[in-house]
């Protein structure tokens, strides 16, 4: 999956209608894409309209048995896109209520992914996602479905200073509200 083919342009832009088009904000700790984690996956999200996808290769050290990915490594990274969906859809912060992953093939280490996830339905209490992981050919290696419910910004403990600046990413006071 070459980033040069990547349907999203750098630094952010409102597409076509207002979409929304770019580089999601990270932070400093996040498993999945926390900059100063040392045990990370060290992913940037990026965001094209509906759709939230990252790109991984997965290591050595993601994979379960022999070869095979870990099904919790490609389960991770769904809920990081689908939370992400959650969180554009609501303006603030999301958490996983309940989550559905069904395996369909194996990944690889060494072979990259595509995980994608889009907002099926939303309303102010729940979000409802759906996502999927590809190999580099398009073909599916997982289909998931998820249910994000709201957090309040106080009970979050999400502040201003959780992200890391960037010029290529979306300031994150421009998706989420109150910080």
């Amino acid at each position: 999956m070459d980033p040069s083919t990547s349907p999203v342009s750098k630094p952010w832009t409102f597409g076509p209608a207002g979409r929304l088009r770019g580089t999601l904000p990270w932070t400093r700790g996040c498993l999945v894409c926390g900059e100063h984690n040392p045990e990370g996956f060290h992913c940037r999200l990026k965001v094209d309209g509906p759709v939230v996808w990252l790109d991984y290769t997965p290591q050595v050290h993601d994979v379960g048995y022999r070869n095979i990915v870990h099904g919790g490594v490609l389960m991770t990274l769904a809920d990081e896109v689908m939370t992400w969906s959650a969180i554009l859809a609501l303006r603030g912060v999301a958490v996983a209520a309940e989550m559905t992953t069904r395996l369909q093939a194996s990944a690889a280490a060494g072979i990259p992914v595509r995980v994608e996830a889009s907002v099926t339905r939303a309303s102010r209490r729940l979000v409802l996602t759906e996502g999927r992981v590809l190999d580099p050919d398009g073909r599916l290696i997982a289909v998931t479905t998820g249910k994000y419910m709201p957090v309040p910004v106080e009970r979050a403990g999400t502040r201003h200073q959780d992200f890391v600046r960037h010029p290529d990413a979306i300031p994150p006071e421009q998706i989420i509200d109150g910080l």
